[in-house]
């Protein structure tokens, strides 16, 4: 591992670390109604925001202490030298670009157009970022999927979700 790669590594980390104390911060803005007794909205967040920091944590001590590889390997002693490491796969960074406009979109658009058509929008780009081309099912998809999960949390779980141009 090279230094570059180590530092590149505690700082995924560390920015994983702060994700989770921002997702803290706000999960303490939310508003909790006195209805709920023990599980309410702001379970799954806490949840979140705990994994985030502690797994931050642990990613960023264990790339602190990994040890640097030697740059030839010893051989196995009646073995000879030990089979090289396949090289790693290179970054997609189109398909993360994709993925980040999408959800930016998302929280912009939100309110505006509502849960079904954003989150559509954002399956639809996911699905395009990984390579599908089959746009009609997997717009079908996206639609059935956005629809499920906005009735799942409006009419099973009582939480709201904006249906903007989709007012029902």
């Amino acid at each position: 591992m090279n230094p570059q790669s180590k530092l590149a590594e505690i700082l995924l980390g560390i920015g994983l670390v702060a994700l989770g104390l921002f997702f803290a911060v706000e999960t303490t803005e939310i508003k909790v109604a006195p209805i709920y007794a023990k599980v309410g909205p702001t379970v799954f967040p806490w949840i979140a925001a705990g994994a985030l920091i502690v797994l931050g944590v642990l990613f960023a001590v264990q790339a602190w202490r990994r040890e640097p590889r030697s740059p030839s390997p010893d051989p196995i002693p009646g073995q000879g030298y030990p089979a090289p490491a396949p090289p790693a796969e290179p970054s997609d960074w189109r398909a993360l670009a994709v993925i980040s406009g999408a959800l930016l979109l998302q929280m912009i658009l939100f309110r505006t157009l509502g849960f079904i058509i954003t989150a559509t929008f954002l399956f639809m780009a996911v699905t395009y970022a990984f390579g599908s081309r089959q746009y009609l099912r997997n717009a079908v998809v996206a639609v059935l999927l956005a629809v499920v999960v906005y009735f799942g949390f409006t009419r099973g779980l009582h939480l709201q979700l904006p249906a903007g141009l989709l007012e029902f």
